[in-house]
C-alpha cells in the first residue's frame, strides 16, 4: 500500500467500517498487519481465470486468430517471453530485475523490491526485482508493471523489445537477449495473443462502495 507497516495498521485502525469486517473475521475489531495479510491472501484465492480464447484453442475446442497465432509463436519463440512468463500459470513465480524504477543518476532504485525484504543479492533478491505476474486477464488491469509506470499492453511489448532498462542487476535472459528485434507487426500480434487469455464464465467487478 505504499507505506510501512506500522503506518498502514495506523492508516486501517482509523476506517472505523473496517471493525466489523475484521470482527467477523478474526474474532475481535484489530487491525494488525498479520490479519491484513491473511484477509488480502484470501482475497487473491478468489481470482480465478479460464476458458479463455486460447485455452478452448489449446483443448481443439474452438479457433482464434491468425495474429492470436503468430503471437503465440512470438510469445514461445523469438520474442522469448514464455521464459519466465511460463504456460499454463504464464508466470514461473520467480523474481526478475527489469530495470523499472531505476535512477541512473543515483543508480538506485525507487522500489527496491525483493531486495528491500532480503537483502540478498546472490540470487533471487537483488535490488529492483519483483515476482512475476500470471498473464490471464492481463489485457483487464492496466497499467502495467509493479509501478503502474507503463499504460498499455503495446507499450509493454515496446519495452521488452528495447531490453528493459540498463543497471547493474538485470535480469540475465534480458542482458543475453538485448533489443529483440521484434517489428511492428509482430508486437500487434503478440497483444492479440494476450487478449486472448481473457478468461470466461466469472466475475470480476471492483467494489463500488468501501468502508468509512
Amino acid at each position: 500500500m505504499g507505506n510501512p507497516h506500522p503506518e498502514m495498521v495506523s492508516t486501517l485502525s482509523r476506517v472505523q467500517g473496517y471493525g466489523p469486517y475484521f470482527a467477523q473475521a478474526f474474532g475481535d475489531a484489530r487491525v494488525t498487519r498479520e490479519r491484513v495479510a491473511r484477509a488480502i491472501a484470501d482475497y487473491e484465492r478468489t481470482r480465478m481465470s479460464g476458458n479463455s480464447a486460447f485455452d478452448r484453442w489449446q483443448r481443439g475446442q474452438g479457433t482464434v486468430s491468425d495474429s492470436v497465432r503468430r503471437g503465440f509463436d512470438l510469445f514461445t519463440g523469438k520474442a522469448g517471453c514464455a521464459a519466465c512468463h511460463t504456460p499454463p500459470l504464464f508466470t514461473d513465480g520467480t523474481f526478475h530485475n527489469l530495470g523499472i524504477g531505476w535512477n541512473p543518476d543515483t543508480r538506485s532504485f525507487t522500489d527496491e523490491g525483493r531486495y528491500a525484504v532480503t537483502k540478498d543479492s546472490v540470487f533471487e533478491g537483488d535490488p529492483g526485482s519483483f515476482k512475476t505476474p500470471t498473464l490471464r486477464e492481463v489485457s483487464r488491469h492496466a497499467p502495467y508493471m509493479h509501478d503502474g509506470s507503463i499504460p498499455t499492453l503495446r507499450d509493454v511489448v515496446e519495452f521488452y523489445n528495447r531490453g528493459g532498462i540498463a543497471n547493474p542487476d538485470l535480469d540475465d535472459r534480458l542482458r543475453r537477449r538485448g533489443r529483440l528485434g521484434l517489428t511492428p507487426g509482430d508486437a500487434n500480434d503478440l497483444v492479440s495473443f494476450l487478449v486472448s487469455l481473457e478468461g470466461t464464465g466469472w466475475q470480476d467487478n471492483g467494489p463500488s462502495l468501501f468502508p468509512q
